[in-house]
């Protein structure tokens, strides 16, 4: 079947009334004004379910009704109506529909079948916004834990939580890696994490870092009462990445994190359903993805909407505040993605990350509210008197966030903020 007549395009409200489930995605496009745009849009919807670009034996009008593609809308950007008016080169967002019936519940086979084949459909586009009919979503997964999970792990009802990552980033054995973790411990830190450099090499394999680090924290507990959870980097190939999991969970580990874009949303999702433990999914590799402005997929995508689909209870994202500043829209869409009530799949909780310091708390929560995470790591390990202290400004300048005080004034009332302020700001 190729793309000919009208039995590929519908209107949404036919499709809301039957009985299958569609995922929609929509699509940003441009081509000359006098090119076909229906014709393409058509393609594309044919050539990702069914068809190619030649007729082929075998498509049977049950197959074409049950399992093609079909163009819900095709919106001019501008919203030029007057032939008079039409530039040389026109925008277009293309809304195609596909049956949840040819995916399965496989991020994997969701991200073939959506973000397309251009040697095939001859289309390049980027993939804008999609929509996830809810039981297609919960059978894929999403988050085991949730927000709700990490909060009861970590005995925090309602601030935002505080994220360290150990600095030097790589190079580090199990014992000097857990002194540094032991010095930021004894600070007001929730977690600490491996830096996403630091996979399982020969110098510090995950098993013996679990131990070393797990040490730590029992060493530190013991001093200020605090219960520092520590978070190690499993990111590999997948059989290594489940292999890294259990052995850090047999040794300890309460939460584990991997690179979502490097290991690939299908291996976040094997490892969700395996580990019994709140998986972090870190953004590096992602950027590739998206920054593209005219192929990909956007950022509320691939580093929002999939990571929390194939399961990752929280999810490290860009702002735009750091050095490499999101733009803002995508920035809050983003955490919207990963946050927002979505039926059928638990709420994630975004960690904002790069460049974090006590001078920018109060502007992530007026941005993101309160279920986020911080997470800072420079402005802990860099802090003029050491990384406890780095801690302690962080968890300072949140405290007088969530109070409503400037975090100037609170400074007058706290050494190691002030040293922050002036170190950071």
């Amino acid at each position: 079947m190729t793309a000919k007549g009208n039995d590929v395009f519908c209107l949404p409200e036919q499709l809301a009334a039957g009985d299958q489930e569609y995922v929609v995605g929509s699509y940003y496009l441009e081509l000359p004004s006098t090119a076909d745009v229906l014709a393409r849009a058509a393609g594309f919807a044919v050539g990702q379910s069914i068809g190619t670009w030649v007729e082929v034996p075998g498509v049977t009008a049950e197959m074409r009704d049950r399992h093609v593609g079909r163009v819900i809308g095709v919106l001019p950007c501008p919203p030029v109506d007057l032939a008079t008016q039409q530039p040389d080169v026109s925008g277009y967002v293309v809304q195609v529909a596909v049956p949840t019936v040819n995916i399965g519940p496989s991020i994997p086979m969701l991200l073939t079948t959506i973000l397309g084949n251009d040697s095939s459909t001859s289309v390049q586009a980027k993939l804008i916004d999609v929509q996830v009919p809810p039981r297609f979503a919960a059978a894929i997964g999403g988050p085991r834990f949730g927000v709700e999970g990490i909060r009861d792990l970590l005995g925090v009802p309602d601030r935002p939580l505080l994220l360290n990552m150990i600095k030097p980033c790589t190079g580090l054995t199990p014992e000097a890696g857990a002194e540094i973790f032991y010095q930021t411990a004894l600070g007001a830190v929730d977690m600490i994490k491996d830096d996403e450099l630091m996979g399982s090499p020969e110098f510090s394999p995950v098993p013996d870092r679990v131990k070393a680090y797990t040490a730590a924290a029992e060493r530190a507990r013991q001093v200020t009462g605090r219960d520092v959870v520590y978070i190690p980097n499993v990111t590999d190939r997948p059989d290594r990445m489940l292999e890294h999991a259990t052995a850090a969970v047999d040794n300890g580990a309460r939460a584990l994190m991997v690179a979502f874009a490097s290991v690939g949303y299908g291996a976040v999702q094997a490892l969700a359903e395996v580990a019994d433990v709140p998986i972090l999914g870190h953004f590096a590799g992602v950027a590739p993805f998206y920054e593209g402005p005219a192929s990909g997929m956007a950022s509320p995508i691939a580093a929002g909407l999939l990571p929390r689909v194939a399961g990752a209870d929280f999810v490290l994202m860009a702002t735009p505040y750091g050095g490499y500043p999101l733009a803002r829209l995508q920035y809050l869409r983003t955490a919207q993605q990963i946050s927002l009530p979505r039926p059928g799949v638990k709420s994630a909780m975004p960690i904002v990350g790069g460049g974090v310091h006590p001078g920018v708390v109060a502007t992530y929560i007026d941005d993101l509210g309160t279920d986020i995470v911080l997470g800072a790591g420079g402005a802990i390990q860099g802090h003029p008197d050491g990384p406890a202290a780095g801690a302690d400004a962080m968890r300072q300048a949140i405290d007088a966030a969530m109070a409503g005080v400037p975090v100037t004034e609170a400074a007058g009332d706290h050494r190691e903020l002030a040293a922050a302020l002036r170190a950071f700001a």
